[in-house]
């Protein structure tokens, strides 16, 4: 059993930052993200094992975004159910459904009609990979993304809403530690 999971990144610049718009109804961490991506294109490649999902940061980036951290914190242990990264925009329309079990995560991705055609070659079959690969890896992403939210905003790292996500990321962090 092969056991890779990758996530690789990347983001260039579209124009010269401007004026920063609130957002009614959302937190700081998730208006900063949407100032970042207004600012930024790129994707991000989820490899698993040989399969390659590639996605852009805008939309995709914003639909899980500020899920990440409780799904992580999740896959630290045992899942009774599955959990699920939900990218919802048109011309996405994939999840990506996760069991953990011991040290092994089985990752399967939903697709349907309304699928991308890019996604429909993913198989629909749980896929092993190793927790601790899946985790890491996550984490080196998010962390990428939130490193380059706060170089925009320095202001930001005072803010609750990114205190406490930055917080569900540790923990996961440090059950990594422990592990290795």
């Amino acid at each position: 059993m092969s056991q890779t999971f990758k996530i690789s990144y990347y983001w260039e610049k579209l124009r010269e930052a401007n004026y920063f718009l609130e957002i009614v109804d959302a937190n700081k961490i998730f208006v900063s993200l949407s100032y970042f991506l207004s600012l930024y294109k790129g994707q991000f490649i989820i490899s698993v094992q040989e399969h390659d999902a590639c996605f852009d940061l805008r939309p995709d980036l914003s639909t899980i975004f500020e899920d990440i951290p409780l799904v992580l914190e999740k896959l630290t242990k045992d899942t009774q159910l599955p959990v699920e990264f939900d990218f919802f925009e048109q011309g996405t329309d994939i999840g990506m459904l996760m069991e953990r079990q011991g040290d092994i995560i089985k990752v399967r991705f939903e697709t349907t009609a309304a699928s991308a055609m890019k996604f429909q070659f993913l198989p629909d079959t749980n896929i092993l990979v190793s927790a601790w690969e899946f985790l890491g890896q996550w984490l080196q992403f998010i962390r990428a993304v939130l490193d380059a939210i706060v170089e925009l905003q320095p202001e930001l790292v005072l803010d609750e809403s990114y205190k406490q996500y930055t917080a569900h990321l540790s923990a996961v962090e440090e059950l990594i530690i422990i592990k290795i």
